[in-house]
Parts: structure tokens; C-alpha cells; sequence
């Protein structure tokens, strides 16, 4: 069976090991709801979430030395980078005029102008006299006012 299936259209991209443990803990939580064993079923369910070991993509893995944290670790660390990407971008937007700021002012220096020209002469130098086949455009276009 392959590692993706599609279901209504849709791929969902899961591993086949773990499909059949979800599957394999539906029809366990069904009997077991059956006879009156909820506590049994969230008791099992705890232990799972605690003792699956899984990849850095949250997946069982075939090879067991791939699967080197537990399901729950797995989705505080996701948890925890969403958030410190959120605060990231947060961050930044806040102080976007700042480092726009410091950015001209980097750009606007003798000393980088000076680099950059002499950078993009050496690519230039160098790509002309390779056997490198070298197109250069210039277009000038009405700035509307």
C-alpha cells in the first residue's frame, strides 16, 4: 500500500502505520464503549499519546532510530514554533520602519556602494571572457506622473 491515499479527492498525506493505529483505537474505543469501558479507552489513549515514539514529522517511522521523541513532545515543540514564529513576524512588522531605516543607511554608504559595484564589474568580467553565452538588457521605460 503506498504511504498516500487519496480520499474524496483529497490527499491527507498519512503514514500507513499510523492510520491503522487510529483505525486499530476506533474499533478498540467502539467495543470497549460497548461494554462500558470509557475509562479504559482514555487511560489507553494517554499512554499512547505518551509513549508513541514519532519522527520530526510527527509520523512513525519504519526505522525505529527515526523516531526519537513522543507524539505529545512532538506537537508542544510544532506549538511552540508556531508561536515563536507568530511573535517573530510580530516583531519585525512593528519595527519595519526601523529596520527599513537601517537598511537605507547600510545601502546609502561610500563602502557598499564601492563593494557593489566592484562585485557585480567582477561577475560581469568574469561570466564575458568564460564560454558562458552572457545577455545583457537595457530598457528605459516613462515613469508616469
Amino acid at each position: 500500500m503506498s504511504k498516500q491515499q487519496n480520499i474524496i479527492g483529497l490527499n491527507l498525506d498519512i503514514d500507513d502505520n499510523y492510520l491503522a493505529q487510529c483505525i486499530q483505537q476506533t474499533v478498540v474505543a467502539g467495543i470497549s464503549e460497548s461494554l462500558n469501558g470509557k475509562n479504559e479507552i482514555v487511560s489507553q489513549l494517554v499512554h499512547d499519546v505518551l509513549n508513541i515514539k514519532v519522527d520530526s514529522n510527527g509520523r512513525i517511522s519504519s526505522y525505529a532510530r527515526d523516531n526519537d521523541q513522543t507524539l505529545l513532545e512532538y506537537h508542544v515543540k510544532h506549538a511552540i514554533r508556531e508561536i515563536a514564529k507568530e511573535e517573530l513576524a510580530n516583531i519585525v512588522e512593528s519595527s519595519r520602519p526601523r529596520i527599513s531605516e537601517a537598511i537605507r543607511a547600510e545601502f546609502s554608504k561610500k563602502e557598499f556602494m564601492e563593494n557593489t559595484v566592484e562585485s557585480f564589474t567582477k561577475a560581469l568580467i568574469e561570466n564575458l571572457t568564460r564560454g558562458w553565452r552572457s545577455n545583457i538588457s537595457v530598457r528605459f521605460s516613462e515613469v508616469d506622473e
